[in-house]
């Protein structure tokens, strides 16, 4: 499931400076609305609130 790769990628402090778009257009979405949709469906939170939760609590 590409979400599951993005999921990923969007904790990966390798990729941390890689725009969430850049992650979900690598992994297929060519559709930022949809990306943003199913990502949320999938995991129960944005693409941005997952990311802010690995990153911005230190």
């Amino acid at each position: 499931m590409e979400s599951a790769h993005c999921h990923r990628d969007l904790t990966d402090p390798r990729l941390r400076s890689r725009s969430i778009r850049a992650i979900a257009t690598r992994w297929g979405f060519v559709d930022a609305a949809h990306f943003s949709r199913a990502f949320r469906a999938a995991y129960g939170v944005s693409p941005r609130d997952h990311r802010g939760r690995t990153f911005d609590h230190g």
